[in-house]
């Protein structure tokens, strides 16, 4: 006899326990490479995040299961910031890198904690069962919603970079909800060019890190930076028309 299919709900559960598993196993690790499990434990919690926002009629529950995922990933955001301007000071200030301060050792204590304390929010919900397709999909497309009216701001005439922060933010939550809901070619299509765009936005925010700590060091910013900025920008907006310029009934149709 075959296996009955599980339900919507109990499928999102299940991979939420994965995410935080994995999680789990990178705080036991962490020391082996910390550079990169803090990165995979960070890149975890955001996939959590991004799929609690699925979970139709769960509001309070999510505030509470939010709450441990942030602390979570705030943890490991030292050592995260540290790799990024150890990056910044080789390529834009060669020989500085070695004055720069070593994060202190994350509280890895702290963090099966907090990977515990989600678990246990997970477990406390009773609404996994009730969780429909129907109640999911219109979830993502108030994701896609979001991210339509963010590129909306950032296309604006002189947005500032926090616009384009915002806009990145709300385009990798759509980005890991169509990669877990995945389903006909045609999502497949769209998601790929989400992460394409992504990457984009990604090439953007590293600029304007360069350019905080460049001034904040006292050091001379290249113009190069503010040109490589604009032409990003502009190519940005512009994939961001034909990939976002649809209205939420017809990405929802995609969901079908």
């Amino acid at each position: 006899m075959a296996r009955p299919r599980q339900k919507p709900g109990s499928l999102l559960r299940s991979s939420m326990v994965k995410l935080l598993r994995e999680a789990r196993r990178a705080v036991e690790t962490f020391d082996d490479d910390p550079c990169g499990k803090a990165h995979l434990i960070r890149t975890r919690v955001k996939r959590l995040q991004s799929l609690s926002r699925l979970v139709p009629h769960a509001s309070l529950w999510r505030e509470d299961f939010l709450r441990p995922c942030g602390e979570l990933k705030d943890i490991f955001a030292p050592t995260r910031d540290a790799t990024i301007v150890g990056a910044l000071a080789e390529k834009y200030a060669p020989g500085r890198g070695s004055q720069l301060l070593k994060p202190p050792k994350p509280d890895l204590k702290a963090a099966a904690n907090r990977v515990l304390a989600a678990l246990l929010e997970i477990g406390r919900f009773s609404g996994w069962q009730a969780a429909d397709w129907e109640g999911i999909a219109d979830r993502a497309t108030g994701t896609y919603r979001a991210a339509r009216n963010a590129w909306k701001q950032a296309r604006r005439k002189n947005a500032s970079d926090t616009a384009f922060h915002e806009w990145r933010r709300r385009l990798k939550r759509l980005l890991y909800q169509c990669e877990y809901l995945g389903g006909r070619a045609r999502l497949a299509r769209f998601t790929a060019r989400v992460d394409r765009l992504g990457e984009i936005l990604g090439e953007i925010q590293d600029v304007c890190l360069a350019e905080s700590w460049l001034q904040d060091q006292g050091l001379h910013v290249p113009a190069d930076l503010a040109r490589s900025k604009e032409v990003l920008r502009h190519d940005a907006v512009r994939r961001g028309k034909s990939l976002l310029v649809h209205k939420p009934k017809d990405f929802r149709r995609m969901l079908k």
